[in-house]
């Protein structure tokens, strides 16, 4: 394990380590550049050519100057990426939560930074066909049609909507045109795990064109539950998306997407440390509470593109959209009460962005004006046990509680093209953020009536603040750019919606923000058969927000952390060995730090020093992919691989805190038949078997583990027809 010394742990010196990193890399640049050969225009290294639109237009990933991993259709086939979820452990320094209270909630940390509670406000910000989503609830996981996949490490305030500064994700699926387009695909696999995929795609007349997507997924439970006399953890996902899109030619484009979610999946039943008889296994939950959850989520979005003239466009992108929830779960996972919760989410959100974006061949900006109306309902009732059996004190309370958020942000970002090597960026974003908090918690019975109040009370907060951006670039050569830049990133206060005290429902939560360094070099090599990307960073966090248990409250509570640092190294690289063999390879050190972290588990109880949750110093991924040719069609064998090592759940570091280091081998045969329309996909997930937990919780009334389910190897048999 690295250990940095006192003087290399102090910021000042990483600063100084990245600004020298970035003179360094410089030098071999020069030489590198005066002798490479002209490569290929926009070479990839990779099985496909992958263009970005990370910056708000159209670029070629290698010539995009941030820390940015992008997977297109073949990447992510070759990859075994079917959900959001299986981005895990794919793309350095990004820790995707493999389980979550249900199927359709999605929680990130990226470089040491996340929002592990899921009702709370991303710091990733998640865009699904340029619509910000302002929750991690209830937004898409699957796609039929998956164009591409973009993750943008670092804060990208000037020139996204809103709470990025650890960066955002960008899930793009294809447009309709005029060519007509029709998939299919059905599956049925382990645990009678069935799929159906389906999408057709073509003109309309005129100048109209269509899509209509469709996901059916369900999949029997693959826990034991014998309190309950049934498995838990089931999947039963649904989800329609359809699109309707005007082309007028090189000036007018216009987009419509309508987007309807039914999941009626389990809500996620935990593992029990404590189990009858002092036995233990990882496939078993005790707990008595029914894991029922009825979730609908509904989008709507207008995208409306106009050129003014050949150098300058304007964009418009206005949605609605709104999810209902109502998940009934147990924190403890056992046959007794200890903590049950049955909830009802109710959001609805309206985002409205516009965009000037130009380009006047040495001068490219993008600037825009982003707002945000989100009305968020809570209604939580629980029921907790504190004490032993004879002396147990049972608490029946309700939070009721409504968060309105009304957002404004004006953002811009600007790129100057000094000659032939060098460019200089410059970006500004100006925010304010009022949150109205209103709440109403009672007291309630066994059969969650009322008797009595609680508190009551509404309070409010408006925040304001300025978040600048400076790059430096060098095009050294076509298959050459290297980079230096410092930013600001800044995620929104707030108001704790689990609060049931009144000193702490009128609390409000600081705003987080930070600055990062970055310096980075992207390389194409051996004629563009090799692409190799190098991201070195530092991060200052201030007022980091968080969730933790405080004894003397008997629950969670939401405040800040004060002071936190991360920084770390990422490598990528993928490898065209021949027309039939591709590699890549992939990896991560990160090194991130509690400074300053008073309270963490209560007065007096700090955690200052200790390493920030869900960040495990290392992660690795590796994969094979090989196109055998045969004589009726062809056979493509895809094998991917990923590591990372321990972290902890929680700032307290204890040890039953600790989730241990663990590996994920995944695979897939691709059979195309002799029809090329017609293919026999067979894929397999966690091949080894891994059983480790992938994430812990504990609290001094329970301890409950959180497993990849299934905790086993799977397998998936499919038959896809595209044409």
């Amino acid at each position: 394990m690295l250990k940095l010394s006192p003087i290399a742990a102090r910021p000042t010196f990483v600063k100084s380590l990245l600004l020298g990193t970035a003179v360094v890399l410089a030098l071999p640049s020069v030489a590198l550049a005066a002798d490479a050969p002209t490569p290929d225009p926009d070479p990839s290294g990779d099985v496909e050519t992958v263009v970005v639109t990370a910056q708000r237009r159209t670029t070629a990933l290698q010539k995009t100057p941030i820390a940015i991993s992008a997977f297109g259709v073949e990447s992510l086939e070759n990859r075994n990426i079917s959900n959001v979820r299986d981005l895990a452990g794919h793309i350095p320094n990004l820790s995707v939560a493999r389980v979550s209270i249900s199927h359709t909630t999605q929680t990130f940390s990226l470089r040491g930074i996340g929002e592990s509670d899921p009702i709370q406000e991303p710091v990733l910000s998640v865009y699904i066909d340029d619509v910000y989503q302002p929750r991690q609830i209830g937004s898409g996981v699957e796609f039929v049609d998956l164009e591409r996949v973009e993750v943008l490490r670092g804060p990208q305030g000037t020139l996204y909507g809103r709470n990025s500064s650890a960066g955002a994700l960008r899930l793009i699926t294809r447009d309709p045109d005029e060519h007509f387009r029709a998939q299919g695909e059905i599956g049925v696999g382990s645990y009678n795990d069935k799929q159906l995929r389906g999408l057709v795609s073509g003109g309309l007349g005129g100048n109209w064109a269509g899509s209509l997507a469709l996901i059916h997924r369900s999949r029997d439970g693959v826990t034991n539950n014998p309190t309950l006399g049934h498995d838990v953890n089931r999947i039963d996902y649904s989800n329609l998306r359809g699109k309707l899109r005007y082309i007028g030619g090189d000036k007018f484009d216009a987009l419509f997407v309508l987007s309807a979610t039914k999941d009626d999946s389990d809500t996620r039943s935990y593992i029990p440390v404590k189990q009858p008889g002092g036995s233990f296994s990882s496939r078993i939950s005790y707990s008595e509470v029914e894991p029922q959850q009825k979730l609908k989520a509904a989008s709507l979005s207008a995208r409306l593109s106009y050129a003014l003239t050949p150098e300058l466009s304007l964009k418009s992108i206005t949605a609605i959209s709104g999810f209902n929830l109502k998940p009934w779960y147990e924190n403890d996972g056992e046959a007794s009460l200890i903590q049950k919760n049955l909830i009802d989410y109710d959001d609805q959100s309206a985002t409205q962005e516009f965009q000037l974006n130009g380009d006047y061949g040495n001068v490219t900006f993008t600037s825009g004006l982003f707002f945000l109306h989100e009305r968020f309902y809570v209604e939580r009732d629980g029921f907790s046990r504190t004490g032993t059996s004879a002396t147990a004190t049972v608490s029946k309370l309700r939070a009721h509680n409504i968060t309105t958020t009304d957002a404004y942000a004006i953002f811009g970002e600007g790129t100057w093209k000094v000659n032939d090597v060098w460019s200089l960026t410059a970006g500004l974003r100006g925010t304010i953020e009022k949150k109205t908090f209103e709440f109403d918690n009672k007291v309630i019975d066994d059969n969650r009536n009322p008797t009595a109040q609680s508190i009551k009370g509404e309070s409010d907060k408006t925040w304001k603040a300025w978040t600048p951006k400076l790059s430096v670039q060098a095009q050294w050569s076509d298959d050459l750019l290297q980079y230096l830049s410092w930013s600001r990133g800044f995620k929104s206060g707030g108001f704790d919606n689990r609060a049931t005290r009144l000193d702490l429902a009128t609390l409000p939560t600081n705003p987080e923000t930070v600055s990062t360094w970055e310096t980075g070099l992207k390389a194409g090599l051996f004629g563009g058969k090799l692409r190799s990307n190098l991201a070195i960073f530092y991060n200052d966090y201030e007022d980091l927000q968080v969730s933790f248990y405080d004894p003397a409250y008997v629950g969670s509570r939401r405040g800040n952390a004060g002071k936190a640092h991360s920084w770390g190294v990422e490598l990528e690289n993928s490898l065209r060995v021949s027309d039939r063999l591709s590699l890549q390879a992939s990896g991560g050190y990160l090194d991130a730090v509690y400074d300053e972290y008073k309270g963490a588990g209560g007065a007096g109880v700090d955690a200052d020093g200790n390493s920030l949750i869900n960040s495990p110093r290392q992660s690795y991924s590796g994969g094979i992919v090989y196109d055998w040719p045969l004589a009726q069609g062809g056979l493509k064998l895809s094998l991917n691989a990923q590591y990372q090592s321990s972290f902890y759940a929680s700032a307290l570091k204890r040890p039953q805190d600790r989730v241990d280091g663990q590996g994920f081998l995944n695979g897939s045969a691709v059979w195309t038949t002799p029809n090329p329309k017609l293919q026999v996909v067979l894929s397999a997930k966690n091949i080894t078997g891994s059983d480790k937990p992938v994430t812990v919780t504990y609290t001094p009334s329970t301890g409950v583990y959180y497993y990849n389910f299934p905790d086993r190897a799977t397998a998936l048999l499919s038959l896809r027809y595209s044409y």
